[in-house]
């Protein structure tokens, strides 16, 4: 994300942090590290030099999961999921999701870099449930409408939110270097999956985590829409135990590891129809405003190594459905660390 119009760096640590949006920087650098923290783990990879043509190595990733008592405080969590990496650099990228992070695209008059960043905070306010005072803001131009117009995502997150998960990363023994969003990092890791490729038509992300589903539509290679949806696994796995009478704990140990009977997969499908409504709604509206659905929907996340999950969204949509990661073997929890970990400055 960008530094942000209403407030100055000196002022405001939190504003040199914030970088453009969506874009991946070719400049080579030793070692990056993107550190996504979840609602149930946190997720760490590190990326070593590219070498030729190649996409840069993964020379590090580790997972620890969350307790209870983390979910508000993750510094340990941080600490230990890095350490797992073994190396020595200091600095990571992190990034935000969830109801404190606003996510719009708009139409604003064409105008220079410096105009529009100035015009977002008046812009913002009108999508905002909270004070523009209490946000960081940053937007990036997607394309043009026409001669006069172009389409901008703007992107507001509480200044709260950050800080706390700045202090965790500084109680960890680390610095941060970007704050992402996780839909923006999934963007990215999706564009260096791509390649440099030209792909023509519309594409669906959708990276499941516990509490949040990652929501981006890609036409050709721009995002048009990016949401987030308060639905994940934890909401499944309650859904199903309630339908089949299983523990939570069994339940998730058999999906994880394949081993899913006729009657959960029946439950599963019954527990996926609320987030194939709110999925629906949303390729609706992407077709009312830029003419075309999605004609793919890749699954990532940690929902994205079930067999039976993606099984169950092939059974309710009408789109070509399947697991997607942006590396080879690399297992699809970790896509929005991956895509943060590609961030330099």
């Amino acid at each position: 994300m960008a530094a942000p119009s209403p407030v100055k760096e000196k002022s405001n640590p939190i504003a040199g942090l914030l970088k453009r949006l969506v874009t991946v920087k070719p400049r080579e650098v030793k070692v990056t590290v993107g550190i996504d923290i979840g609602a149930s783990s946190v997720k760490a990879i590190a990326l070593g030099p590219r070498k030729g043509s190649n996409s840069r190595p993964i020379i590090g990733q580790s997972i620890v999961a969350l307790n209870s008592e983390q979910e508000t405080d993750a510094s340990e969590a941080v600490k230990s999921a890095f350490s797992k990496l073994q190396v020595s650099a200091r600095l990571v990228n992190l990034s935000v999701s969830g109801q404190w992070v606003i996510m719009r695209i708009i139409e604003m008059p064409i105008m220079k870099l410096a105009e529009m960043r100035q015009a977002l905070p008046f812009e913002a306010q009108r999508y905002l449930p909270f004070s523009i005072q209490d946000v960081v803001i940053d937007g990036v131009v997607l394309g043009s409408i026409d001669a006069h117009k172009m389409w901008v995502l703007i992107v507001a997150c509480k200044k709260d939110l950050i800080e706390r998960r700045l202090d965790w990363i500084k109680r960890a023994g680390l610095e941060a270097s970007f704050i992402d969003v996780d839909a923006v990092a999934l963007c990215n890791a999706f564009l260096a999956s791509m390649n440099g490729q030209q792909k023509e038509g519309t594409r669906s992300l959708v990276d499941v985590g516990a509490q949040l589903t990652n929501l981006v539509i890609f036409q050709g290679q721009t995002p048009y829409l990016v949401r987030d949806i308060p639905w994940g696994a934890d909401k499944l796995i309650r859904n199903i135990a309630e339908q089949t009478g299983m523990e939570a704990a069994t339940l998730s140990k058999e999906l994880n590891e394949g081993k899913a009977n006729p009657a959960i997969q029946s439950a599963m499908r019954l527990a996926t129809e609320t987030l194939v409504t709110e999925l629906q709604l949303s390729f609706d509206y992407f077709e009312n405003r830029f003419g075309q659905p999605p004609e793919t929907i890749f699954v990532s996340g940690g929902l994205g190594q079930c067999a039976e999950f993606t099984e169950a969204l092939k059974s309710h949509l009408t789109q070509t459905v399947s697991a997607w990661s942006p590396v080879r073997n690399l297992p699809a929890r970790f896509t929005v660390a991956y895509g943060l970990a590609l961030r330099v400055d």
